[in-house]
């Protein structure tokens, strides 16, 4: 939510030279075949998580769809306490021990990194991944990931929003300093908000887009025009 370099030693090191002359033809077939392994692998894994973020966004449609406003925040809250708050913490050690169901080896090393990331070690198995896939892993609750998977993928969507807000709210500050005015970074919040998957939106005021708006109309202006503009238009 937005709120107002050791290169050159190294190829010249004899011990290099030496491990280089010493590779043998078998040996590059290996290394070729094993890289060509870990591709097949890895693609593997990314068309099993391509097909959970599937089934995620379903579920994610049909709760949209059944719930108003203030009931998909009071469960964006429960879900937030579940996989992030007190009651994460309280549940720590259920959580660590949670195995997902399957016996993919894919899906139980991931539900592994994520398990060992937020007890502080290893990288996040879902960084890189972009906001709107880890909001789907995030408020998944129909069981295809741990709640540690959920966490990480929670706490990777913070770092990215973070990052997100730091530059918007110097993009405001920059545009107010040079022309008195800050609408072109109110559109872009104004966008920002409006593409919010239900779930995330239902978080915030149901006054936002007025409330940050409430100094500079021109924006909303701008914001509707464009908005229509890109809208689909009628045969």
């Amino acid at each position: 939510m937005f709120d107002i370099s050791h290169i050159t030693a190294l190829t010249s090191s004899p011990t290099l030279t030496t491990v280089a002359k010493e590779v043998s033809p078998t040996s590059s077939t290996s290394a070729i075949s094993k890289l060509s392994s870990e591709r097949s692998a890895d693609s593997a894994t990314l068309s099993t998580l391509s097909s959970q973020l599937n089934g995620s966004a379903m579920r994610a449609q049909i709760r949209d769809s059944r719930l108003g406003f203030k009931e998909l925040g009071a469960v964006a809250t429960s879900i937030n306490d579940k996989i992030t708050g007190t009651h994460y913490y309280a549940n720590r050690a259920l959580h660590d021990a949670e195995v997902p169901d399957t016996d993919d080896p894919a899906l139980l090393e991931r539900a592994r990194q994520a398990t060992l990331f937020k007890n502080g070690g290893g990288a996040n198995p879902f960084s890189g991944l972009s906001q709107d896939q880890l909001k789907l892993i995030m408020y998944d609750e129909g069981g295809e990931f741990t709640i540690n998977e959920r966490s990480a993928a929670s706490s990777e969507n913070h770092l990215q929003q973070e990052a997100w807000n730091r530059a918007m709210g110097k993009r405001y500050v920059d545009e107010y300093n040079e022309t008195g005015k800050s609408t072109q970074t109110l559109v872009m919040l104004l966008a920002h908000y409006d593409q919010l998957p239900p779930i995330e939106k239902a978080q915030y005021p149901a006054n936002y887009a007025a409330n940050i708006t409430s100094g500079d109309g021109s924006a909303m202006d701008i914001f509707t025009h464009l908005k229509n503009q890109s809208a689909p238009q009628e045969a």
